[in-house]
Order: structure tokens, then C-alpha cells, then sequence
């Protein structure tokens, strides 16, 4: 059996590229609820659980429900709330809404866990504070680390199939990291990327 400690340091590790789903204004970033649960399974295996506390709560009147829910990972516990929109009061809608709380829930207890801190860091406006040690600062560094990248080697490498949507050129790993680190969608090569979306420079 793995200690508490042993499960958080793998727990805490950042996840794949591509993991963190982006807002369309590049402001909001959120993993879905399946990596987590994976990231669990695998490193945690039968020492968490998951479990629902009490009924959902009901607000017809602002058309919300509430889910409350917590992880128990070995010996420790996280609670989550989780907060669902209620269209209307059709079952099928209103089972969809549960279901979105929960997996709020859920992933409000992740995070409690410091699970996804350093994928999330470029979205969250706590990260650069002196008094967090978010261990692996990989994403949001001035000088961020390219795999099988060796800059006395290559200036850039291409590695993906996206062409600037103004110069039709390929882009760059660095020109899809810059968009990647900024929460911009459009595939722009850096001439071309909108001076006014970058806020992060590699």
C-alpha cells in the first residue's frame, strides 16, 4: 500500500498538453472530470473513494442545484460543492443538471488536493503568489522546457500539422506553445498572432 505522501507527490504531477480545456476567451481553463478520476485510479488505485453527502439542494427560484460531495484519499478528506443551471424543469434536463453538479463537485474536491495546480496556474490569479509553492512552474515559466528540443540545435521545430490562418505557413512548437500559454484558439504564427491576446511571452 502507498502512503498518503507517496500518492499525493504523483497526484500533484502535471497532466498531458492539451489536458486543460480553455475558455473561448482564454481567461477560464477547467480539466475534465474523467482525467481526474483516471489520475486516481491509477495512482491511488483502492485507497480513494467518492462519495455524494446528503440530497442535492434545489433552487427553483435562481434555478440552480447544489451538490456536496468529498474524497477520501487514505486517511485524509476533501469536500466539494458543485453548482449546476436548471433550464427547466424537464426530468431528463434536470437528471443532466445533477449530473453536472456532481462532477463540479467532484472536481472542486480534486482541487483540494492540489490536483492540476501547476496545469491550471496561467488561469488562476492566486499562482504567482509568493506564499504557494506550485513545484513544477514548467507552464507558466519565462523559459518554458520543449521536449527533444535543443536550442544550439534548433531555432524552432515544428511539430504540428496547423498552418498560420493569415500566411498559410506551418507553426512552430513555439508558436503553438505561445498560443497554448495565452488561451488562443486561432492558429496564428507569431507575425500574425494579435499583439492584444498575448499576455505571457516563451
Amino acid at each position: 500500500m502507498k502512503t498518503y505522501a507517496e500518492i499525493m507527490e504523483q497526484l500533484k504531477k502535471p497532466f498531458p498538453p492539451g489536458t486543460v480545456k480553455v475558455s473561448g476567451d482564454g481567461k477560464r481553463g477547467h480539466i475534465p472530470v474523467q482525467v481526474y478520476m483516471s489520475r486516481l485510479e491509477d495512482v491511488a488505485e483502492s485507497q480513494w473513494h467518492w462519495r455524494i453527502i446528503g440530497e442535492p439542494v434545489f433552487n427553483f427560484e435562481k434555478n440552480i442545484v447544489i451538490v456536496k460531495g468529498e474524497i477520501t484519499l487514505v486517511d485524509a478528506i476533501r469536500q466539494g460543492l458543485g453548482l449546476a443551471k436548471i433550464t427547466n424543469v424537464d426530468p431528463a434536463l434536470i437528471k443532466n443538471a445533477l449530473m453536472t453538479a456532481e462532477s463540479e463537485a467532484f472536481r472542486d474536491a480534486c482541487d483540494k488536493f492540489k490536483m492540476g495546480w501547476i496545469d491550471l496556474a496561467p488561469y488562476r490569479d492566486w499562482s504567482k503568489n509568493p506564499g504557494i509553492d506550485v513545484s513544477n512552474q514548467f507552464l507558466i515559466d519565462e523559459n518554458p522546457i520543449i521536449e527533444n528540443f535543443d536550442p544550439n540545435i534548433h531555432s524552432v521545430m515544428p511539430v504540428s500539422n496547423r498552418n498560420c490562418i493569415k500566411c498559410k505557413n506551418p507553426l512552430t512548437q513555439n508558436e503553438e506553445l505561445l498560443l497554448s500559454m495565452n488561451g488562443i484558439k486561432h492558429a496564428y504564427c507569431k507575425e500574425h498572432v494579435p499583439k492584444q491576446l498575448i499576455k505571457k511571452q516563451l
